[in-house]
């Protein structure tokens, strides 16, 4: 869809992430799963419907919104005593396994890619999903 309208792709993109989320939570997948294949599907390298680009410099101000949208919501429900009272597997995982994952993919981009140490650090640091719509359903699963 060459030259998509700014409020095509938005609404579409509104309008899959929903979807994809009761997709998600009806077939009891994680939603993340589902919203990371409609996203690959959707966008410029699968059926081109969705174009992010479309949106010039508001994409930036979209993801701002978004990530300050998550962070609050994240900092209203966290509780530091269920950390402390949490199994020592879930400590390390949320501490040491952050930092092994973090470092390396950043070592893995820096060896397959001719990024800058500063890019694969940003982009290794997006990889560690440790938000509730990830670990909460791998606790569940877990006895």
């Amino acid at each position: 869809m060459e030259g998509a309208h700014p409020a095509l792709t938005l609404v579409l993109a509104l309008v899959v992430g929903i979807v994809a989320q009761s997709l998600g939570r009806h077939i009891r997948v994680p939603g993340i799963v589902v919203l990371l294949v409609a996203g690959v599907a959707l966008g410029p390298d699968g059926l081109g419907w969705v174009q992010p680009l479309s949106l010039g410099s508001g994409l930036f101000t979209i993801v701002d919104l978004a990530v300050a949208v998550i962070l609050f919501e994240g900092g209203l429900t966290l509780e530091f005593e269920g950390f402390r009272l949490a199994p020592t597997v879930i400590n390390r995982m949320l501490t040491v396994g952050v930092l092994i994952t973090w470092a390396g993919t950043a070592a893995l981009i820096l060896l397959l890619y001719d990024y800058s140490v500063s890019f694969a650090v940003m982009a290794a640091s997006l990889t560690i999903v440790t938000g509730p719509t990830v670990i909460g359903p791998i606790l569940r699963r877990v006895r």
